[in-house]
Order: C-alpha cells, then sequence, then structure tokens
C-alpha cells in the first residue's frame, strides 16, 4: 500500500521570496510536502496571486490558484495556510474546488488524493482529505467524503457522509507478487 517519503527534508530555498519572515516558512513547507531522494535537489517552487505571512500569530497564507512545486510533487488549491508554533509547523490546510496533491514516487507508481479541503498534521503524521475525498496510488483507489491516511503506520480510513447518501468506495487490487 502507501509508503510515504522521508519527512526529513534538506535545506532549500524559496524562490523570489522579498520578506524575510518567509525564510521561517521554510520548514512548514518542507513538512508539507514531503520529500523524496529524488526532489532532495529540488527547489522550491510556490506561485499565487497573494501572499500573507503573520510572524506573531505563526501563519502563512497563499491565495488564489496557489502551485507548489517540487520534482516530482505538485499541490494546487485556491489557498493554501501553513499553522506554526515555536518555529514548527502544527498543521498545513489546502483548500480548494477541489485542492489537489499528485506525487510521483520511485517505484513509478503515482499519488494522488483531492478533496474540498487537504490537512497535513506533522506531529500526528495524518493526511486528512475532507469533503469528496478521493486517494489514489496505482490502481488502487478510495473514495468518501472524509479519507484519513496515517502516514508513518500505511493505514487508510474512510467515511461517507453519515446519511447514507454517501457510502464508502475502495477498489484494491492485491499484490500480484508471490
Amino acid at each position: 500500500m502507501f509508503r510515504p517519503p522521508n519527512p526529513l527534508p534538506p535545506p532549500a530555498t524559496i524562490r523570489q521570496s522579498p520578506f524575510r519572515s518567509a525564510i521561517g516558512l521554510l520548514p512548514a513547507i518542507l513538512l508539507l510536502i514531503g520529500v523524496t531522494a529524488g526532489n532532495a535537489a529540488e527547489p522550491i517552487d510556490i506561485e499565487a496571486d497573494r501572499a500573507a505571512f503573520d510572524e506573531r500569530a505563526g501563519t502563512s497564507l497563499f491565495q488564489g490558484d496557489v502551485r507548489l512545486r517540487r520534482g516530482n510533487l505538485t499541490i494546487s488549491a485556491d489557498k493554501i495556510t501553513l499553522y506554526r508554533k515555536g518555529g514548527r509547523l502544527e498543521r498545513a490546510t489546502a483548500e480548494g474546488k477541489p485542492a489537489r496533491y499528485t506525487q510521483k514516487l520511485p517505484d513509478g507508481e503515482t499519488v494522488h488524493a483531492e478533496a474540498q479541503t487537504i490537512e497535513y498534521l506533522p506531529l500526528g503524521e495524518e493526511l486528512r482529505l475532507i469533503g469528496s475525498a478521493e486517494l489514489r496510488r496505482g490502481k488502487n483507489r478510495f473514495i468518501g467524503e472524509r479519507i484519513i491516511y496515517h502516514l508513518g503506520s500505511d493505514r487508510v480510513e474512510a467515511s461517507g457522509n453519515g446519511g447514507g447518501k454517501q457510502r464508502v468506495h475502495a477498489v484494491i487490487y492485491p499484490d500480484e507478487a508471490p
């Protein structure tokens, strides 16, 4: 099933950032995007219509057709907000119609995730997909109103909307190797 990339990234730079507070943003962005060995030497490229940094509140907000790229990984959303406390990333939230996450893994498979809201919680090693959520790796696919992917234990939890109108749908291909 899913094997997330090593979350401990090497140093990198944010291109074209005139803000001093953007330097404090770097660890949050690196944790958000989950660096793979193939991405280690790649720069981080963030594009948005607007950006705001509030050092006291520990938030960084990117709005308007936000694109975050690093190597073979892309996150796109209408808005990405990073929440930090004590210099550490507590939560990163991508919102869109839908927000999308795509990454090609070293084994050649591609991970796709999309939802109205995508939350990354590094301390709990969780990726939460909320609202019309879908998670795919290769041919395997999970669909539900809410999906929680536990990165450290490689577990997926999915739930419908509780009213029976949307149930969980999973398509799982068993390993073909003996």
